[in-house]
């Protein structure tokens, strides 16, 4: 069994050898006090020199001025304090072959009695790896010096449509009073009906420009602000749903109310957050079913939803249902700029509630929630 121990003892020992000389990593073992007593080929080819030559040196002799000092003052101490550290940028000295940086790691052994035996120094050659950091970093300046020009034309951008949404109310309201104007005098067929062409087309600029000036507003401002009062809601809701009447005079448009105390809320701002989505489940809804309306009103918190019956939203399009200038699909708001459901969810995060929407072959419903 001994002859037999012998050779495998021996081929291990070679083998340990063949790795420690040639290892693709730097070695160096010094005695309890950081003296070198053994150093491998690698290392040694980095310093341009032999083993032989750092027989008896210490460890710090081989780093540069800095490394050294830096060792000295911080890494030893530390090394005999707890035994090891690890991930240490350093560089060898220039012996000829310029200086090298690495990564160093450190390790202590000691007795029994608490006193250092040996200690192990693990050298890793960082060129390729620093160059790789010095590109990363540069890559990652470019990226937040791109990232800011951009959020600088963001701004430049929301700031036209703000100025822009301001300077176009002034022409157009003198449009809108121009023709209601003329619809009070008597005017032959053809002349009225070009004049009822001009009132919806400038009440449909009126609502873009409107919607322009919100998405301005909650971009720039921080959130749509709002002036909140007591307000009887099923009152409200009532006016809504009687303005969309008019308007979509085939539509029929259902309420189911369980309101029990009046609620403090923007009724200009939640009108239009209501009135955005009675639109929308109107324009995208079936024909042959009705709008469903919902409020519940209690201490604990209240509610609005509205329902319609029709295809599906598609479920590619629901996260990005409430981005601002999304539309459901191509033939969707053909008349508008698709803010509507954007400036809804914003309107109900002013008045601290959400705005969510379940969609399926039965029916599509956004729901408006805040807890009380």
């Amino acid at each position: 069994m001994a002859d037999q121990a012998n050779p495998q003892l021996a081929l291990l020992a070679q083998d340990f050898e063949d790795f420690f000389e040639t290892s693709l990593c730097g070695f160096v073992i010094t005695d309890g006090e950081g003296r070198i007593t053994r150093i491998n080929q690698r290392a040694a080819e980095w310093l341009n020199s032999s083993p032989d030559d750092f027989s008896g040196k210490r460890f710090s002799d081989l780093l540069a001025v800095g490394g050294r000092i830096y060792f000295e003052t911080h890494l030893w101490p530390l090394l005999r304090m707890q035994g090891y550290f690890d991930e240490v940028a350093a560089e060898l000295a220039d012996r000829g072959n310029g200086k090298m940086p690495i990564y160093l790691n450190g390790y202590e052994r000691k007795a029994d009695n608490d006193q250092p035996v040996f200690m192990r120094f693990t050298l890793f050659r960082a060129s390729d790896r620093r160059l790789y950091e010095e590109n990363l970093q540069m890559a990652r300046q470019l990226a937040e010096t791109r990232l800011d020009a951009e959020q600088q034309n963001a701004i430049i951008r929301e700031q036209f449509m703000a100025v822009l949404g301001h300077d176009l109310r002034n022409p157009l309201g003198g449009i809108m009073s121009a023709a209601q104007m003329l619809a009070r005098t008597e005017l032959g067929a053809k002349e009225e009906r070009l004049v009822n062409i001009v009132q919806s087309g400038s009440k449909r600029m009126h609502e873009m420009i409107n919607n322009i000036m919100d998405l301005a507003r909650g971009r720039l401002g921080g959130g749509i602000p709002i002036s909140p009062v007591v307000v009887d809601m099923e009152k409200l809701l009532n006016q809504i749903s009687d303005e969309l009447i008019i308007v979509y005079p085939e539509v029929r448009i259902e309420s189911d109310f369980n309101i029990s105390q009046m609620v403090e809320c923007d009724p200009a701002r939640f009108s239009q957050l209501v009135s955005n989505l009675l639109a929308n489940a109107i324009t995208h809804g079936s024909s042959d079913a009705p709008v469903l309306l919902k409020a519940t009103v209690n201490k604990d918190f209240w509610e609005i939803a509205v329902s319609n019956q029709g295809k599906p939203i598609p479920k590619e399009a629901m996260p990005y249902l409430f981005h601002p200038f999304h539309r459901e699909d191509s033939q969707a708001s053909q008349n508008g700029l698709g803010l509507g459901l954007y400036i809804a969810s914003e309107i109900a995060k002013a008045h601290n509630g959400t705005l969510t929407v379940k969609s399926d072959a039965t029916e599509t419903c956004f729901t408006f929630t805040r807890f009380l």
